[in-house]
Order: C-alpha cells, then sequence, then structure tokens
C-alpha cells in the first residue's frame, strides 16, 4: 500500500502538490535524486505506430 509519501510525489498529481505548496521544487529534486537506478529491471519493447488508425476509430 502507498504511503502518504508516495501518494505526495506520485507522478499524477505532483503538480497539483507543487501548486498547492504541499512540496517544494526543491524537495521534489531531493525525492528524485534519492530514487533508485532501477534500468537493470528493465525490458526492451518494440512498437510500430500506424498513421490515420485514430482518425479512422473516430469517423466509425
Amino acid at each position: 500500500m502507498a504511503t502518504q509519501k508516495d501518494r505526495l510525489y506520485d507522478v499524477r498529481t505532483i503538480e497539483r502538490n507543487r501548486e498547492q505548496g504541499l512540496i517544494s521544487a526543491a524537495e521534489y529534486e531531493k525525492y528524485m535524486q534519492a530514487l533508485p537506478d532501477t534500468s537493470d529491471k528493465s525490458a526492451p519493447i518494440e512498437a510500430q505506430f500506424v498513421e490515420g488508425v485514430l482518425e479512422r476509430d473516430e469517423d466509425q
């Protein structure tokens, strides 16, 4: 379960929390610098983008 600190720095709410003064830019930077490097746990992905797909969906 997420802690209160995790919720403050959640990527989905970080801008709102900064605007409301719940955290400062310096606090956010300090938090980001303290995060561990987990790049070794990542996996490569491939994606193909097809132009016009969204437009076709909207026409239906």
